[in-house]
């Protein structure tokens, strides 16, 4: 495998997507050594993995910084998608147990609940959620 394949070829392989492989990027740290960017460490673009770290294997940790989407709070209102506002949403109630929500917003099984029930929670709780993420 070639030396600046190596952080697409470990994502890909760890089952993340081509694009979120492909806009990632590696540091290499040798040591205690600061880490250095992959693109640092050789202009060769024939250059192994083995011929780069064949000697040092054992003392080098590979660190990978995958692109993120900005935080729902950072993009301006004509930007929240409804995808965004899902996604936040769905981190929101993964991150509050049930208890939390049961006091906050109660949903009967029989009754549906109200937009001015549940408002106040989302208004109280989403938006400070979101600057904790």
């Amino acid at each position: 495998m070639l030396f600046n394949q190596l952080i697409e070829m470990a994502l890909l392989s760890l089952g993340y997507s081509h694009s979120s492989a492909a806009q990632a990027k590696g540091l290499i740290q040798v040591g205690k050594w600061n880490p250095v960017p992959l693109s640092y460490v050789t202009d060769a673009p024939d250059a192994t993995v083995a011929d780069m770290l064949q000697d040092v294997y054992h003392v080098v940790t590979l660190k990978i910084q995958l692109h993120s989407c900005p935080k729902l709070e950072d993009l301006p209102p004509e930007q929240w998608t409804h995808s965004t506002v899902r996604n936040a949403l769905k981190e929101l109630l993964k991150d509050m147990n049930q208890s939390t929500l049961a006091k906050e917003c109660p949903l009967s099984q029989v009754l549906e609940p109200s937009t001015s029930s549940c408002q106040d929670f989302f208004i109280k709780n989403f938006y400070s959620f979101l600057k904790k993420v």
